[in-house]
């Protein structure tokens, strides 16, 4: 009989999927700090140009830096693509660049990658309707996360050693080993330590009940106490994010609704006018959406967190009127 020492608890899986990401721009200021330390005989031109990259980034980033953890934006981050060290020591960081500085860098972009393989294997649990089923989550349909598994077995020392007291074997799984070092740099070893938190999940008694908050604007990662086979609405870290999230999907619902309405009026409107061609006149479009708005004066349903509709919204849905109008058309040919 074999047992299994997962070297990868819980807490440590939720504290990492949970970490802050730093700001685009400490981030830019890590990478150029690393350029610059790594490659000190780069051109002029070459650090410029490197720079002006880093910095256009950062400005494209920083529009969304409030959303920054639903976002994992540092998954997408710019690395150092860094000749293979050859050193039985392994990578280093340089001298010009803190250790701690270093550790709370590698710890945010362990998170991001970690997040990334642990997202697209929870996607695999969920249905279209949204409701998840833990016991559905499957590793060959999560890509990315299938090779980056199948990658760290292969590359990975497993040790087997005699149970005490037993017949039985004891395997470890997802065991740091630093004596073995086979990054090539900082940036390489962070996806391997994500790798390895992913591999000790997929091992662990506990991986169903890992989950992820559907409310969006949370989007934190929690341990469910109790397994359900479904979650209808899909898996939330509190009720009131299950109640934030069933207030903001009927909301959705209704405006969805609303608009098929008054495009429906909408093309009901031309259509009766034998009016094909409006959308480049303004008074045409001001009539219509006058039309519209009397709509939703005269019906409650259409009231509720509706304004009234103003020209710039019938422009808006002008393809989807126009669609609504042709379908009239047809239909009055047969």
């Amino acid at each position: 009989m074999i047992k299994t020492e997962n070297w990868v608890v819980a807490n440590e899986v939720i504290t990492a999927l949970n970490r802050r990401a730093p700001s685009p721009d400490e981030y830019a200021r890590f990478i150029e700090d690393y350029w610059k330390a790594t490659f000190p005989d780069a051109s002029s031109s070459a650090t410029e140009d490197f720079c002006s990259a880093l910095n256009e980034w950062t400005h494209r980033e920083s529009e969304t830096a409030s959303a920054a953890f639903t976002t994992n934006y540092l998954a997408r981050a710019p690395e150092l693509k860094l000749l293979p060290m050859h050193s039985e020591h392994g990578w280093s960081l340089p001298q010009t660049i803190s250790r701690r500085r270093g550790r709370a860098m590698g710890e945010a972009l362990v998170s991001a990658h970690l997040r990334t393989l642990v997202d697209e294997w929870l996607e695999t649990g969920r249905d279209p309707d949204g409701s998840e089923r833990p016991s559905r989550r499957d590793l060959s349909s999560a890509l990315r996360g299938w090779n980056v598994t199948s990658e760290f077995l292969e590359q990975s020392h497993f040790s087997m050693r005699p149970e005490s007291g037993s017949s039985g074997f004891i395997l470890t799984i997802a065991q740091p080993d630093w004596r073995r070092p086979s990054a090539n740099s900082f940036f390489a070893a962070q996806k391997g330590e994500s790798a390895r938190l992913f591999v000790g999940i997929l091992a662990s008694e506990w991986q169903q009940r890992l989950c992820k908050c559907r409310y969006e604007p949370c989007g934190r990662y929690f341990e469910g106490n109790k397994l359900r086979q479904c979650y209808r609405h899909g898996t939330f870290c509190s009720s009131a994010h299950l109640g934030r999230a069933s207030a903001d999907a009927l909301t959705e619902a209704r405006r969805s609704k609303a608009r098929r309405y008054l495009i429906e009026e909408a093309g009901k409107w031309l259509f009766k006018r034998g009016i094909a061609t409006w959308q480049d006149d303004r008074s045409l479009k001001e009539s219509l959406a006058e039309f519209l708005s009397k709509q939703i004066r005269q019906k409650p349903i259409l009231r509720a967190g509706r304004e009234p509709v103003k020209i710039n919204w019938v422009t808006r849905n002008r393809v989807a009127i126009r669609q609504r109008y042709e379908a009239l058309s047809r239909l009055e040919q047969f």
